[in-house]
Protein backbone atom coordinates (compact mmCIF):
# COMPACT_ATOMS: atom_id res chain seq x y z
CA UNK A 1 0.00 0.00 0.00
CA UNK A 2 1.38 3.43 -0.91
CA UNK A 3 1.30 6.59 1.15
CA UNK A 4 -1.60 8.03 -0.83
CA UNK A 5 -3.78 5.00 -0.09
CA UNK A 6 -2.75 5.25 3.54
CA UNK A 7 -4.00 8.81 3.80
CA UNK A 8 -7.20 7.92 1.96
CA UNK A 9 -7.89 5.20 4.53
CA UNK A 10 -7.63 7.73 7.31
CA UNK A 11 -9.62 10.51 5.72
CA UNK A 12 -12.37 8.48 4.11
CA UNK A 13 -11.59 10.22 0.80
CA UNK A 14 -9.64 8.95 -2.18
CA UNK A 15 -7.12 11.74 -1.64
CA UNK A 16 -4.56 11.78 -4.41
CA UNK A 17 -3.80 15.32 -5.45
CA UNK A 18 -1.82 16.62 -2.50
CA UNK A 19 -1.26 14.26 0.39
CA UNK A 20 1.33 12.01 -1.24
CA UNK A 21 3.75 14.87 -0.79
CA UNK A 22 6.84 12.81 -1.38
CA UNK A 23 6.01 12.72 -5.07
CA UNK A 24 6.00 16.50 -5.32
CA UNK A 25 9.17 17.64 -3.62
CA UNK A 26 11.49 19.97 -5.52
CA UNK A 27 14.41 22.06 -4.33
CA UNK A 28 15.95 25.36 -5.46
CA UNK A 29 18.80 27.70 -4.56
CA UNK A 30 18.73 30.85 -2.45
CA UNK A 31 19.39 32.52 0.86
CA UNK A 32 18.44 31.50 4.37
CA UNK A 33 15.57 33.28 6.07
CA UNK A 34 14.84 33.89 9.73
CA UNK A 35 11.67 33.44 11.71
CA UNK A 36 10.03 33.09 15.07
CA UNK A 37 10.39 29.52 16.32
CA UNK A 38 13.67 28.07 17.51
CA UNK A 39 14.31 24.65 16.02
CA UNK A 40 18.03 24.34 16.68
CA UNK A 41 21.21 25.39 14.89
CA UNK A 42 21.87 23.97 11.43
CA UNK A 43 25.47 22.85 11.98
CA UNK A 44 26.65 19.87 10.01
CA UNK A 45 27.29 17.73 8.26
CA UNK A 46 24.20 15.69 9.11
CA UNK A 47 22.22 12.87 7.60
CA UNK A 48 18.61 11.79 7.91
CA UNK A 49 17.44 8.46 9.27
CA UNK A 50 14.04 6.81 9.66
CA UNK A 51 13.87 5.27 13.14
CA UNK A 52 11.29 2.58 13.86
CA UNK A 53 9.66 4.90 16.41
CA UNK A 54 9.62 8.68 16.90
CA UNK A 55 8.23 11.22 19.36
CA UNK A 56 7.44 8.60 21.97
CA UNK A 57 4.19 7.36 20.45
CA UNK A 58 4.56 7.05 16.67
CA UNK A 59 5.79 3.85 14.99
CA UNK A 60 6.55 3.08 11.37
CA UNK A 61 3.55 1.50 9.67
CA UNK A 62 4.40 -1.83 8.05
CA UNK A 63 3.81 -1.95 4.32
CA UNK A 64 3.28 1.80 3.95
CA UNK A 65 5.86 4.36 3.01
CA UNK A 66 6.10 7.87 1.68
CA UNK A 67 7.25 8.33 -1.91
CA UNK A 68 10.92 9.18 -2.23
CA UNK A 69 11.92 12.73 -3.06
CA UNK A 70 12.19 13.14 -6.83
CA UNK A 71 15.62 14.18 -8.13
CA UNK A 72 16.74 16.25 -5.13
CA UNK A 73 20.17 16.77 -6.71
CA UNK A 74 18.49 18.61 -9.57
CA UNK A 75 16.97 21.03 -7.09
CA UNK A 76 20.02 21.96 -5.04
CA UNK A 77 20.73 19.08 -2.64
CA UNK A 78 24.14 17.97 -3.86
CA UNK A 79 25.27 14.41 -3.25
CA UNK A 80 21.74 13.67 -2.12
CA UNK A 81 20.36 10.54 -0.54
CA UNK A 82 16.69 10.20 0.31
CA UNK A 83 14.85 8.95 3.38
CA UNK A 84 11.12 8.53 3.85
CA UNK A 85 8.64 6.94 6.26
CA UNK A 86 5.04 6.99 7.45
CA UNK A 87 4.43 6.84 11.20
CA UNK A 88 1.16 6.06 12.96
CA UNK A 89 0.19 6.51 16.58
CA UNK A 90 -2.21 3.55 16.67
CA UNK A 91 -1.60 -0.19 16.47
CA UNK A 92 -2.22 -2.90 13.91
CA UNK A 93 -5.13 -2.26 11.54
CA UNK A 94 -5.80 1.00 13.38
CA UNK A 95 -2.24 2.31 13.08
CA UNK A 96 -3.39 5.46 11.29
CA UNK A 97 -6.73 5.95 13.03
CA UNK A 98 -5.54 8.51 15.60
CA UNK A 99 -2.58 10.29 14.05
CA UNK A 100 0.09 9.98 11.41
CA UNK A 101 3.28 11.69 10.35
CA UNK A 102 4.36 11.48 6.73
CA UNK A 103 8.06 12.25 6.36
CA UNK A 104 10.03 12.60 3.11
CA UNK A 105 13.54 13.99 3.15
CA UNK A 106 16.94 14.23 1.51
CA UNK A 107 20.41 14.93 2.82
CA UNK A 108 23.66 16.03 1.28
CA UNK A 109 24.76 19.64 0.80
CA UNK A 110 22.07 22.32 0.64
CA UNK A 111 23.47 25.51 -0.84
CA UNK A 112 20.63 27.85 0.12
CA UNK A 113 17.96 26.59 2.55
CA UNK A 114 15.66 29.62 2.22
CA UNK A 115 14.97 29.22 -1.48
CA UNK A 116 14.94 25.46 -1.09
CA UNK A 117 11.84 25.70 1.10
CA UNK A 118 10.25 28.40 -1.09
CA UNK A 119 10.74 26.29 -4.21
CA UNK A 120 9.34 23.29 -2.42
CA UNK A 121 6.11 25.08 -1.54
CA UNK A 122 5.83 26.55 -5.04
CA UNK A 123 6.08 23.04 -6.44
CA UNK A 124 3.48 21.76 -3.98
CA UNK A 125 1.10 24.51 -5.05
CA UNK A 126 1.63 23.74 -8.73
CA UNK A 127 0.97 20.05 -8.22
CA UNK A 128 -2.08 20.76 -6.05
CA UNK A 129 -3.72 22.58 -8.95
CA UNK A 130 -3.85 19.33 -10.92
CA UNK A 131 -6.99 17.24 -10.23
CA UNK A 132 -6.46 13.86 -8.61
CA UNK A 133 -7.21 10.60 -10.38
CA UNK A 134 -10.45 10.33 -8.45
CA UNK A 135 -11.47 13.91 -9.22
CA UNK A 136 -10.09 15.33 -5.98
CA UNK A 137 -9.37 19.04 -5.95
CA UNK A 138 -6.63 20.42 -3.72
CA UNK A 139 -5.48 23.89 -2.78
CA UNK A 140 -2.76 25.39 -0.66
CA UNK A 141 -4.56 27.82 1.65
CA UNK A 142 -3.05 31.26 2.13
CA UNK A 143 0.73 31.51 2.19
CA UNK A 144 3.35 29.45 4.03
CA UNK A 145 3.88 30.73 7.56
CA UNK A 146 7.46 31.15 8.73
CA UNK A 147 8.65 29.29 11.84
CA UNK A 148 12.38 29.60 11.09
CA UNK A 149 15.23 30.36 13.49
CA UNK A 150 18.86 29.58 14.23
CA UNK A 151 19.81 28.96 10.62
CA UNK A 152 17.01 26.47 9.99
CA UNK A 153 14.25 27.44 7.57
CA UNK A 154 10.87 26.01 8.61
CA UNK A 155 7.54 26.91 7.01
CA UNK A 156 4.05 25.43 7.27
CA UNK A 157 0.86 25.87 5.28
CA UNK A 158 -2.68 24.53 5.37
CA UNK A 159 -3.79 22.20 2.59
CA UNK A 160 -7.40 21.59 1.64
CA UNK A 161 -8.59 18.66 -0.45
CA UNK A 162 -12.16 18.09 -1.56
CA UNK A 163 -13.32 14.69 -2.80
CA UNK A 164 -15.87 11.93 -2.57
CA UNK A 165 -16.18 9.95 0.64
CA UNK A 166 -15.66 6.21 0.22
CA UNK A 167 -18.43 5.57 2.74
CA UNK A 168 -20.87 7.94 1.01
CA UNK A 169 -19.86 8.46 -2.64
CA UNK A 170 -22.73 10.86 -3.26
CA UNK A 171 -21.33 13.27 -0.69
CA UNK A 172 -18.27 15.47 -0.94
CA UNK A 173 -15.90 15.77 1.98
CA UNK A 174 -13.30 18.45 2.71
CA UNK A 175 -10.02 17.37 4.25
CA UNK A 176 -7.82 20.03 5.87
CA UNK A 177 -4.28 19.22 6.92
CA UNK A 178 -0.96 20.96 7.57
CA UNK A 179 2.19 20.47 5.56
CA UNK A 180 5.59 21.72 6.74
CA UNK A 181 9.03 21.86 5.21
CA UNK A 182 12.46 22.49 6.62
CA UNK A 183 15.90 23.00 5.14
CA UNK A 184 19.32 23.57 6.62
CA UNK A 185 22.80 23.21 5.16
CA UNK A 186 22.71 19.40 5.22
CA UNK A 187 19.08 18.29 5.19
CA UNK A 188 15.69 19.13 3.74
CA UNK A 189 12.33 17.50 4.26
CA UNK A 190 8.56 17.69 3.88
CA UNK A 191 6.50 16.67 6.90
CA UNK A 192 2.75 16.18 7.10
CA UNK A 193 1.67 15.68 10.73
CA UNK A 194 -2.02 14.85 10.94
CA UNK A 195 -4.52 14.40 13.73
CA UNK A 196 -6.60 11.86 11.83
CA UNK A 197 -9.83 12.49 13.73
CA UNK A 198 -9.60 16.27 13.30
CA UNK A 199 -8.68 15.88 9.64
CA UNK A 200 -11.57 13.54 8.93
CA UNK A 201 -13.93 15.98 10.67
CA UNK A 202 -12.70 18.81 8.43
CA UNK A 203 -11.35 20.91 11.28
CA UNK A 204 -8.67 23.49 10.54
CA UNK A 205 -5.15 22.39 11.44
CA UNK A 206 -2.94 24.29 13.87
CA UNK A 207 0.18 25.38 12.02
CA UNK A 208 1.88 26.20 15.33
CA UNK A 209 1.38 22.62 16.48
CA UNK A 210 2.46 21.26 13.10
CA UNK A 211 5.65 23.34 13.24
CA UNK A 212 6.37 22.14 16.77
CA UNK A 213 5.90 18.52 15.70
CA UNK A 214 8.15 19.09 12.70
CA UNK A 215 10.85 20.57 14.95
CA UNK A 216 10.69 17.59 17.31
CA UNK A 217 10.78 15.14 14.41
CA UNK A 218 13.78 16.90 12.87
CA UNK A 219 15.63 16.56 16.16
CA UNK A 220 15.10 12.79 16.09
CA UNK A 221 15.68 11.97 12.41
CA UNK A 222 18.66 14.29 11.81
CA UNK A 223 21.90 12.84 13.13
CA UNK A 224 25.52 13.91 12.86
CA UNK A 225 27.72 12.19 10.31
CA UNK A 226 30.62 10.54 12.14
Amino acid sequence: MGSRKAVAAVAGIGVVALLGVGAYVGFGDGDDSGGRRSVGASGGPYKLVAPKAVLGKYEQVDGITSAAMEDPAGFGVRGAKTVQAVYGSGRGAKALSAGLIQFTGAYGTVAAPGKTVDALFADLAAKARKPGKGGEKSTMVGRPEDFSADGVVVKCQETRTEGRSAAAPEERQVLRAPVCAWADRSTAAVVMPMDSRATKAGRAPSLDEAAATTARLRAEVRVAVK
